[in-house]
C-alpha cells in the first residue's frame, strides 16, 4: 500500500472532475479556481494490496493551498468518492475500507463520502452495516447521488 501523498496529483482549475463508466464526479467554483489534490485510492494507493475493495478516488480541497479564500468551512473538505452502477452496499464496502486504512493520513480534513450512482432509485440505507459503520466513522450522512453529480464550493 502506498500513502495518499505518493498518489496525489495536484489540479488548479474552475472545474475538477473524474468520470468511469458514464458516472461522474465534478468539483467547480463558478469564480475561482479551485486547488484540489486528487488521489486514486484504488488504481494507486492499493494497487498492488491483495485484499479488500476500495473507492476509486480522494479529493481534498486544503483551506491552506486555496488561491481564494471561498471555504466558507472551519475545516478542509475531503472527500472519498466511489462512481458506481447500481450495487450501493458494495459501494459502501468500498468506501469503509477505503476511510479506515487512510483516514489517519488526513486527519486534519473534514471527511464527507459520496456515492455516484447509476440507479434511479437510492433507497434509505440505515439498515445497512457498511453505511452504518461509515456514519459512526465520519459522524454525518453518507451522501447518495445520481450520476452525473456536481459540487459547488
Amino acid at each position: 500500500m502506498k500513502t495518499i501523498s505518493e498518489c496525489t496529483t495536484v489540479e488548479i482549475k474552475t472545474k475538477v472532475s473524474r468520470e468511469e463508466e458514464g458516472k461522474e464526479i465534478c468539483f467547480q467554483h463558478p469564480e475561482y479556481e479551485i486547488v484540489c489534490e486528487v488521489v486514486a485510492i484504488e488504481r494507486c494507493v492499493f494497487e498492488k494490496a491483495d485484499k479488500g475493495r476500495r473507492c476509486d478516488y480522494l479529493f481534498l480541497f486544503d483551506k491552506n493551498k486555496q488561491h481564494y479564500n471561498y471555504l466558507k468551512t472551519k475545516a478542509s473538505p475531503a472527500y472519498y468518492v466511489e462512481l458506481k452502477g447500481i450495487g450501493l452496499t458494495d459501494a459502501c464496502e468500498q468506501l469503509l475500507n477505503s476511510l479506515e486504512k487512510t483516514k489517519d493520513q488526513i486527519a486534519d480534513f473534514e471527511i464527507n463520502v459520496l456515492v455516484v450512482s447509476s440507479r434511479e432509485f437510492i433507497p434509505k440505507y440505515d439498515n445497512n452495516e457498511y453505511y452504518r459503520n461509515i456514519k459512526r466513522i465520519i459522524r454525518k450522512n453518507v451522501q447518495f447521488e445520481i450520476t452525473p453529480h456536481t459540487i459547488n464550493l
